[in-house]
């Protein structure tokens, strides 16, 4: 029964979850790279309490004040800073992630959650991120990694939602 109890030890300590997140809500101001608004900063504590538990080791974020914004609860709760990816940057960045085995929150932008999904590789049932949506919440389980393998890892996606429905969400559902 101790042997039982090690090997899920080790394999809950080689199999990291990848959170990714698409920026809370946005103000329009200033125009270029927009703040949060009151709801998006609600989201972003949301996210900060549902990440409590997680262990997260590492974040990235895109360079712009609603991505950072985002991430910055569960980076002060956690005490880990916010490492900064660009777009061009995705394979590399989640090649480093599956190595590290670190439990990571990635926050992005509604044009490219779904293009680090495609990159992996990874089937989603999502295929848009309308502008007005901010609530979608993606767990991939990494299963294995393996550098010397033909298929270097094994994930699975999760599709949930998190804090308060967006209003578009909230619309659609009224029409049915």
């Amino acid at each position: 029964m101790k042997y039982v109890y090690i090997a899920l030890v080790l394999l809950t300590a080689c199999s990291p979850r990848i959170y990714i997140v698409r920026h809370a809500e946005k103000s329009t101001e200033p125009k270029e790279n927009p703040h949060l608004t009151d709801a998006g900063k609600e989201r972003a504590m949301a996210l900060q309490k549902i990440l409590k538990k997680k262990k997260i080791t590492a974040i990235y974020s895109t360079n712009t004040n609603r991505t950072l914004e985002t991430a910055a609860p569960t980076s002060t709760w956690t005490n880990v800073p916010v490492g900064i990816y660009k777009n061009d940057t995705l394979q590399k960045m989640f090649a480093g992630i599956f190595v590290s085995k670190k439990n990571t929150l990635v926050v992005g932008h509604s044009n490219t959650v779904l293009t680090m999904l495609d990159q992996m590789k990874l089937s989603h049932k999502l295929k848009t991120i309308p502008d007005g949506t901010y609530d979608n919440f993606l767990v991939v389980k990494v299963k294995r990694y393996c550098d010397d393998c033909a298929e270097p890892f094994k994930a699975k996606v999760l599709e949930k939602k998190y804090g308060k429905p967006s209003p578009i969400d909230t619309a659609q559902k009224a029409m049915h």
